[in-house]
């Protein structure tokens, strides 16, 4: 190290707001101080960080000048520590200026992470305060180089003031915690926080939701009654001169708990489960003997509604579900506490017995309507229908009656019909269609010149019907034609003018039905 006695400490300069005019002015005389390090790189093997500033020393910071500048470091430091980038005043740069736009935040106490400010041009950052007349500063200077130094009050050099704007607080490295059971009568106990530095005093204030519980300032809690259900935590404060002082704050607890109540005998179930049948449920027995006990009787897992005695008539609405019974038991100052007994097996149904099965009538035929006439079961039950098209459900079609329309061309159309009734075993009954739905084709014919006509077909639903077609008169008969545009023309030899009763057959496809018509035309000359 190098101990001097300074003069002239090195001048800084700053960047004004629009880069104005430099101001230079010598800082005061006599300041006794030591130089711990110079340089970046000395200071780095010395073991005198520069906090990364090394790398981006040459960039401004709150339009401070760049390069080795103390206005243009501590700018930097400044927003480090967490203060915007832009510069938090307007105005002038310069040093002297700086404890002047910060005067509210200027006193003659030195903080760890300070601004050491002299009014004859220069500022630094407080390293750390050894007593209340020694501090370590690290600096820049304009001009010069990058240092630490210890300076000390005598000389006459001390800083005109130190600006608070991101003094280094304690910091938790761990925090807190809370041992022990958060149990009525048991006693909790604060695991210490660490910290850097390390504190010279620390307190502690437990809380109970977030609330401080009087006189609790101990490192131990005893647990009482009145902290039942709240969930306790535990702020640790600690203290060190020439930092800020910190706290920290343990995860709470869950809710402190009463007293257990220990089962002796779990809740059971007797009785046929069947619909109509009736269960008995035992509640099961506890230590100490609760104050009260409830039940529940639940089906499938869930309560059935108004069911709390000690028996149960079972009903349509526990078809097939597993029940149990739920004791609660409740004892104050104790958890209260739940059993469930063994399920049952499902509830068993009653049979519906079918006398006369459902039919069904109609055509699958565009247009037409397929319907199921009605079956018989006893005793008397609902009846649901669901009609389908190529086993997948028709939206909507849930009556008897089924309009076959355009959209069941080509497909096969059955219905499901289901018997139910509640607490009796559901009948279902599928019926199909016997062949797939088409549309009936209309033949049109016309003479279209001599020898000619045109045959043209439509059918619901098809658009164009694009079958194939012959014609025939007597002996007499064409080849088969495939419509286009759903039409044809003929031009057979044997045709000749004059009147003719022409049959047209239609072939069968997996739209249109089969058909054959005779229609009587004339042929001109």
């Amino acid at each position: 190290m190098l101990t001097r006695r300074t003069t002239l400490p090195a001048l800084c300069l700053a960047l004004m707001a629009a880069f104005a005019t430099l101001l230079v002015s010598p800082p005061p005389a006599g300041a006794s101080s030591t130089i711990l390090c110079k340089g970046f790189t000395a200071c780095a093997k010395a073991g005198y960080s520069n906090f990364g500033y090394a790398a981006v020393y040459r960039q401004m910071f709150w339009r401070m000048y760049s390069g080795h500048n103390c206005t243009n470091y501590m700018a930097y430091r400044m927003i480090q520590a967490g203060m915007s980038s832009t510069r938090p005043w307007s105005g002038s740069g310069n040093a002297r200026n700086w404890g002047v736009v910060f005067s509210s935040k200027t006193n003659q106490t030195p903080m760890v992470g300070s601004v050491a400010w002299w009014s004859a041009n220069h500022v630094a950052y407080v390293e750390q305060v050894v007593d209340a007349n020694t501090i370590v500063i690290s600096e820049d200077h304009y001009g010069g180089d990058f240092d630490w130094r210890r300076i000390v009050r005598s000389g006459g050099g001390w800083p005109t003031g130190f600006i608070h704007l991101r003094d280094v607080a304690l910091k938790a490295t761990a925090a807190p915690a809370v041992t022990g059971t958060a149990q009525v009568g048991q006693t909790v106990t604060a695991k210490p926080a660490t910290w850097s530095p390390a504190p010279s005093a620390t307190s502690y204030q437990w809380t109970a939701n977030g609330v401080a519980i009087a006189k609790a300032t101990s490192a131990t809690l005893a647990v009482t009654p009145d902290l039942l259900g709240k969930a306790l935590a535990v702020k640790v404060a600690a203290s060190r001169t020439s930092y800020l002082s910190a706290s920290s704050v343990s995860k709470a607890t869950a809710a402190v708990l009463p007293g257990v109540l220990k089962q002796t005998q779990t809740p059971a179930v007797t009785g046929i489960p069947k619909v109509g049948a009736v269960l008995t449920a035992t509640p099961g027995g506890w230590t100490p003997a609760p104050a009260s006990m409830v039940l529940s009787w639940r089906a499938d897992g869930v309560p059935i509604p108004g069911a709390t005695g000690s028996t149960l008539r079972l009903g349509p609405a526990q078809l097939s579900k597993k029940i149990t019974v739920v004791t609660t038991a409740a004892k104050t100052g104790y958890t209260t506490a739940t059993s469930t007994s063994a399920a049952t097996a499902p509830v068993g149904p009653e049979k519906l017995t079918m006398s006369k099965a459902p039919g069904l009538t109609g055509v699958a035929r565009v247009g037409g309507v397929l319907e199921v006439t009605p079956g018989q079961v006893t005793p008397a039950a609902a009846t649901g229908y669901q009609w389908f098209r190529d086993d997948q459900p028709v939206p909507g079609a849930n009556a008897a009656r089924y309009p076959v329309t355009s959209a069941d061309l080509g497909h096969v159309l059955s219905v499901k019909v289901a018997y139910t009734r509640p607490g009796y075993t559901t009948i279902e009954r599928v019926l199909r269609a016997p062949i797939r739905t088409r549309s009936i084709p209309v033949v049109r014919l016309r003479a279209a010149s001599s020898r000619a006509v045109v045959v043209r077909l439509t059918a619901a639903g098809i658009d164009p019907v694009n079958a194939f077609v012959r014609i025939t008169e007597g002996a007499n008969a064409t080849s088969w034609h495939q419509l286009v545009n759903a039409r044809s023309t003929f031009t057979p030899r044997w045709l000749k003018p004059g009147t003719h009763r022409l049959t047209v057959t239609v072939r069968r496809s997996p739209w249109i039905e089969a058909r054959t018509v005779t229609l009587t035309v004339t042929i001109p000359r």
